[in-house]
């Protein structure tokens, strides 16, 4: 083998193998390690679950494996991880070691038909990278009998990756590559033909003694398989015109997975030479695509998150007692302890699940269990209230009834952790029944104890506070469950319909947030207000100032108590409000209440 007449066509810097068999190892990570660019390195990934028992010796063969090929000058290192399961433990090392390719190996066949398994079959759809799928009963390092090869090609990027690898190999292995174009449709002239594979080969360098074939064929895969000889390795890159799932099970890649007698290799580009292509790369290793069972999971733990059991309302019933008589006591610790026990975010990361995937039913369950939830909420707490001998409204009811942009913004990360606490088993639940909690059972419980109490302004800012939380939670829940690769399910609704319940939340959203700004806005001035009343009058009685309050007018009022000796006159107590005009730009009424000060005479 002649590996130094041309240079190698470069394929990727890290390139991941998951490893579970040491029997088939060996020959996956020499496959890796002739794709490898110099300097890179091969990671080899061996995943055991969390619950399951690791097989006795497995481990120790692997790394003798690794030893091997280090010891021949291979850069092979051997990662192993616990995961939830198999095809996600992979998905989150590749991700964390940015891989630029995945090999993986798949072998036999059922009933005439390959199949690829579900660990292959998960890693597929949602790696962040470059796939490799390799099906082959002999190893393919070592070029030993191969003659050729065969890459078919249609112009499309996914047949340059494929055309890339296909040389990489041909100069490895020193065979021929053969590009083949099968031509189905009789109109299509020769120079066409021609044309698409030198779409295929375009930026390959030291690609000019590529043998160009076209073939006429009524269709694709018969003119493929009837080129090939059991000395053939075939490269085929996925096509960009269909879906995913059509390239894992159906048409021409299936297809040939069955019929090629040779080593056959499939390969799935990871994105595209775009710049929004890119910027979804990128944005895809921030946030771990959900493979298709860890999907299933999360509408199944949805539908059942949902519906209203006897177990949701016990704990609407125990959480708004504490939390109703907690705020009573103004004190946070007992709120904070209805937070850990407030079930109110399960039927609301249903009703986002519902929206993600256009599940009206899921979300007519999860609406209806919230509303039945909030209603007892709000008849208890007002029961709470009218019968509890304490009337007075507290600090931590008042600091619910005055809600601004900034609540949203809570509202909204919470609403992100708790999608992806759930979305993600290897994180505590916890963290999602504390994150939503949050922000649901304290001003709900305050919406009722403020009509017990007669306070309808108290009430209905509470209640403001309550709904934005349940809008700004849910949209931010149905954006990370999208984020995290959930889709709209078979059979769901149209997806204008589903795009106009999105829309019909965001204007929801808009029209909530117009008084939270406002809100927000009236607090941002009172704070300056109170900070150029409080500075004129330390620069006045300095740090005998010690309480200040602010009560809106007109005139603004100001009530100033401080600590002196002696108290001022009239005339200075005028001298400060006129300086207190000047810096407002508004009318003040001061009153200056003094304690003073008696201090015994030096002995």
């Amino acid at each position: 083998m002649n590996t130094q007449q041309h240079e190698l066509p470069s394929v990727a810097a890290r390139v991941l193998v998951p490893v579970a068999n040491p029997t088939t190892a060996e020959g996956l990570l020499r496959l890796a390690l002739s794709l490898v660019d110099e300097g890179g390195r091969v990671i080899a990934v061996y995943v055991t679950l969390l619950n399951a028992e690791p097989r006795p010796g497995v481990q120790e063969k692997l790394e003798a494996v690794i030893q091997k090929l280090t010891e021949e000058g291979g850069a092979v290192e051997l990662v192993t991880d616990l995961a939830t399961s198999i095809a996600r433990g992979i998905l989150d090392i590749a991700q964390e070691r940015s891989a630029d390719l995945i090999v993986l190996g798949i072998r036999g066949m059922q009933r005439g038909k390959v199949v690829l398994g579900p660990v292959v079959d998960a890693v597929a759809r949602t790696a962040p990278c470059h796939v490799l799928v390799y099906r082959g009963l002999q190893p393919l390092y070592g070029g030993q009998g191969y003659q050729r090869v065969i890459v078919p090609v249609d112009g499309s990027s996914n047949s340059r990756l494929a055309a890339r690898i296909g040389l990489r190999f041909a100069r490895f292995i020193n065979v021929p590559l053969t590009a083949l174009y099968v031509q189905t449709e009789s109109s299509m002239k020769r120079w066409q033909a021609l044309g698409m594979i030198e779409a295929s080969l375009e930026g390959l360098e030291d690609a000019t003694d590529t043998r160009k074939i076209v073939v006429h064929a009524r269709d694709v895969v018969s003119g493929i398989l009837g080129r090939l000889t059991e000395q053939d390795l075939v490269i085929l890159g996925f096509s960009e015109q269909s879906s995913l799932d059509r390239w894992l099970f159906g048409d021409i890649p299936q297809r040939l997975l069955s019929g090629v007698p040779g080593p056959f290799i499939l390969v799935k580009q990871a994105v595209g030479e775009s710049v929004p292509d890119r910027l979804g790369h990128l944005l895809s290793n921030l946030m771990p695509t959900l493979t298709p069972a860890e999907e299933a999971e999360v509408n199944q733990m949805a539908q059942e998150m949902s519906k209203p059991t006897t177990n949701f309302f016990v704990l609407v019933i125990l959480s708004c007692l504490i939390a109703a008589i907690g705020l009573l006591q103004n004190s946070a610790a007992v709120i904070i302890g209805a937070m850990l026990i407030a079930p109110l975010m399960s039927p609301l990361m249903g009703f986002a699940v519902g929206l993600t995937q256009g599940h009206p039913r899921l979300m007519r369950t999860a609406a209806w269990s919230m509303l039945r939830g909030v209603l007892l909420t709000l008849m208890l707490s007002a029961l709470v209230g009218g019968t509890s001998p304490l009337k007075d409204v507290t600090v931590e009811m008042l600091a619910r009834g005055q809600p601004t942009l900034l609540d949203m913004g809570v509202a909204l990360f919470s609403g992100a952790a708790g999608a992806y606490a759930m979305a993600r088993k290897d994180i505590p639940s916890a963290l999602a029944g504390v994150a939503i909690a949050a922000a649901l059972m304290p001003p709900l419980c305050t919406v009722g104890l403020a009509l017990a109490f007669g306070e309808a302004t108290l009430a209905s800012g509470a209640f403001l506070l309550f709904l934005t939380n349940i809008v700004s939670m849910t949209l931010a829940g149905a954006a990370v469950f999208r984020w995290l690769g959930m889709r709209l399910r078979a059979g769901a609704d149209a997806p204008a319909r589903y795009r106009q319940r999105v829309l019909i939340s965001l204007v929801v959203l808009v029209i909530l947030a117009l008084p939270l700004a406002g809100t927000l806005r009236s607090a941002s001035m009172q704070a300056v207000r109170f900070d150029a009343v409080s500075g004129t009058l330390q620069e006045t009685f300095g740090n005998a100032v010690v309480n200040v309050q602010l009560q809106d007018g007109p005139p603004l009022h100001v009530v100033a108590t401080v600590r002196l000796a002696e108290a001022p006159s009239a005339e200075d107590v005028a001298a400060v409000q006129d300086r207190l005009h000047d810096r407002l730009g508004e009318e003040v009424r001061l009153e200056v209440v003094v304690w003073q000060m008696v201090i015994p005479p030096e002995p």
